[in-house]
């Protein structure tokens, strides 16, 4: 388990998180979600030991991460400038050499089949392959990295539509045989709700939601019916919007309906339905 306990971060004196407390169990997919600057991208380089600065504790398996090289082998932060400038243009066969001298559980075999399967020329130098394919590579690393905890910020950045389905459903394929942690940060939210087990919000610097998805598709209902039936549901529960279509209303709540309720409102008329989770985090957030 990767928990976070306590945690603060400031940037000079401009606090960017405050008293955050997360649990990532071992073996889920995590969502975290946020505005541009609610501090995703911050949370994610002290999880893998970017940032040391902060107050509070990481721990994976109860064990502190911070400067810990034993405990930071195990988890890896992939994101579209990972590779150095330093190094950028060597061949990309030759990065994957490297990873495979720095991690020590690389998987030769899966690099392999990923890169054929997603048409990588391992011949050219990174520098100059499209932005897309750059992407793919660093990709390809977390995939084949073989760390426990794996961290991906914005992973769909610079991808086609086919490239981004594909890199999901081997996402998906690999976890189911690794039980690995995976943490998936991303404005493409439509594209991560139905690979997401959990989902964590950001706002003002500290966690406002951290629930199961499916928990969050029980609590996020839109409801459509006669104005004058909707008042109770108005009075009664967490409004999130309430809307004028024609001659009818929709409402859309953030909160819990027994069977009772929603056999009530049915038997009403009135239409029920689940709040996609991006429509969600707009209203949240």
């Amino acid at each position: 388990m990767l928990s976070i306990k306590n945690l603060n971060k400031s940037f000079w004196k401009t606090e960017v998180l405050h008293n955050v407390n997360i649990e990532f169990e071992e073996g889920k997919i995590y969502g975290l979600l946020g505005r541009n600057g609610a501090g995703k991208t911050t949370l994610m380089k002290i999880l893998s030991n970017y940032i040391v600065n902060f107050e509070g504790d990481v721990e994976l398996n109860g064990k502190e991460v911070k400067e810990n090289q034993k405990a930071t082998e195990e988890i890896l932060l992939v994101h579209k400038d990972m590779v150095p400038s330093a190094i950028a243009d060597e061949k990309v066969k030759t990065l994957f050499q490297y990873c495979s001298q720095l991690m020590p559980k690389w998987n030769r075999k899966l690099n392999e089949k990923l890169v054929h399967e997603f048409e990588i020329n391992t011949k050219a130098k990174y520098a100059k392959l499209s932005e897309g394919n750059k992407n793919l590579v660093t990709l390809i690393i977390g995939l084949s990295s073989g760390v426990t905890v794996k961290l991906f910020d914005e992973p769909s950045v610079g991808l086609d539509a086919n490239n981004r389905y594909k890199f999901y459903k081997k996402l998906l394929e690999l976890h189911e045989e690794q039980k690995d942690t995976v943490v998936i940060s991303s404005h493409i939210i439509d594209e991560i709700e139905n690979v997401i087990e959990d989902v964590i919000i950001i706002k003002d610097k500290t966690i406002l939601m951290n629930e199961e998805v499916s928990t969050v598709q029980e609590k996020a209902i839109a409801l459509i019916g006669e104005e004058s039936l909707l008042k109770e549901i108005q009075m009664s529960k967490n409004v999130l919007e309430m809307e004028k279509l024609g001659k009818l209303a929709k409402v859309s709540i953030y909160d819990s309906l027994s069977l009772e309720e929603r056999k009530k409102l049915t038997d009403q008329g009135i239409e029920l339905s689940v709040i996609p989770l991006q429509r969600l985090f707009v209203h949240l957030t």
